[in-house]
Order: C-alpha cells, then sequence, then structure tokens
C-alpha cells in the first residue's frame, strides 16, 4: 500500500505539471510563457531525480541497454517513419501548406535558422528528456499499480496527452487528431521497448529517428 501511495504522487507531480506548464507557456508566450517554460523542464528533469535519490532511496542510473537493444530501436525507428512518409504521401494532395504556414508563422519556424534550432534542440534534448520522463519515470509507476502491459497503454495516453495541448496551439483539428493517434503509437512502441530493455536508450534511437523524419517533412512543407 506504501509502494502505492508514492507512486501515485509521484505521478501527481509529473504528468500533470509537466502538461500545465506546457499549457501556460504557451498561452503566455513572451517573458512569462519562457519563463513557465524553463521552470517545467527543470522540474521534469529534477523532480524524478529527487524521488529516485531522495524518497526510494536508490542510486542513479546510466540505463544500460543489453545487448540487441539498440538494433530493436532502429529498425522500429526506421519502420515507423516509413509509415509516417508514406501517409504523409496519401495525405499530401489534401494539405493546404499555406494554412499550416499560418498556424506555423507566430512561433517564429518560417526562419529557417530558428527551425533548424528548433530540430536540433528536439532531437539532442527533447526526445532524451521525454524518454526520461514517460518512458521510465512515468511507465514505472503506473507498472506499480497496473503491472507492465496496461503501464504500457496509461504511459503512452499521459505521453499523448501532454502533445495534444501543444498541437492544439499550432494546428487545425483533423491534424491534431491524426498527430495525437501518432504520437499514441509511438508512445506504446517506445513504452514496449523500454519494458523489453528497461532502457530508455533503444527507445530514444528511434524517437530520434522519427524526430528526423517528422522535421524533414516538415521543412518541407514550410520551405519547399
Amino acid at each position: 500500500m506504501e509502494e502505492n501511495t508514492e507512486s501515485g504522487l509521484a505521478l501527481l507531480f509529473t504528468a500533470p505539471i509537466a502538461t500545465v506548464s506546457l499549457i501556460i507557456a504557451t498561452a503566455f508566450g513572451g517573458i512569462i510563457g519562457s519563463v513557465v517554460w524553463m521552470l517545467g523542464k527543470v522540474w521534469q528533469i529534477g523532480f524524478p531525480a529527487f524521488w529516485r535519490i531522495k524518497i526510494e532511496k536508490k542510486e542513479v542510473s546510466k540505463s544500460p541497454c543489453p545487448e540487441g537493444g539498440i538494433k530493436e530501436g532502429v529498425i522500429l525507428g526506421i519502420a515507423m517513419s516509413v509509415v509516417m512518409f508514406i501517409a504523409w504521401v496519401l495525405a499530401q494532395d489534401s494539405l493546404d501548406n499555406s494554412e499550416i504556414r499560418g498556424h506555423i508563422e507566430p512561433f517564429g519556424l518560417l526562419n529557417p535558422w530558428l527551425y533548424f534550432a528548433a530540430f536540433v534542440y528536439w532531437f539532442t534534448f527533447n526526445s532524451l528528456l521525454e524518454e526520461y520522463l514517460f518512458r521510465w519515470f512515468i511507465f514505472e509507476k503506473f507498472e506499480t499499480f497496473v503491472g507492465g502491459k496496461w503501464a504500457v497503454i496509461l504511459a503512452s495516453l499521459a505521453f499523448t496527452s501532454h502533445h495534444v495541448f501543444v498541437s492544439a496551439a499550432m494546428f487545425p483539428w483533423w491534424a491534431i487528431t491524426l498527430a495525437s493517434i501518432g504520437v499514441f503509437t509511438g508512445g506504446v512502441m517506445w513504452s514496449w521497448l523500454y519494458l523489453r530493455h528497461r532502457s530508455i536508450w533503444p527507445s530514444y534511437v528511434s524517437h530520434v529517428i522519427v524526430d528526423i523524419t517528422m522535421f524533414g517533412i516538415g521543412a518541407y512543407i514550410l520551405f519547399a
């Protein structure tokens, strides 16, 4: 019972707060939005580490990857990227690129250099942070309550809800729906990799490959 209580508190102080900080940052923008966004990132890094060291009394781990894990991550990332690319090819005739640019413009991402900077940040830091938070910490806390298989679903739902609010500020409803399906599918695949290997590195490698594909398609839409 004590373990369940601790896991419930840990979940309460991670997934909702990460999402709320993102909503506030997106809604306010400017200096306030930037400060809230930065504080949210610090919390997402610091709280799980604090919880592991001070509450659970466990040592810091580098999340070592067993043999074959990275290879599985690469294969899964390529497969997901192929599906994403095919879906885009099939849907591109119905996409209004000027409308998409209109939604992106307020965020400054029509500047190629800012877009490239966002890309570098995304796959070097943001993807790793999401694996650390959602695939390790949040997944394991859900696992305490419902076991590994259901934790895959619940952690993926938390991952998806976190992204929905960002998409809502930038894209029309149909794009948000498609993006949510894609994010949930990715969350399931990456949570499954974590359940299988107990390491964030296979899912991180897969995540990076998907991000490269996503930003590549985005660059074509915005700048071609």
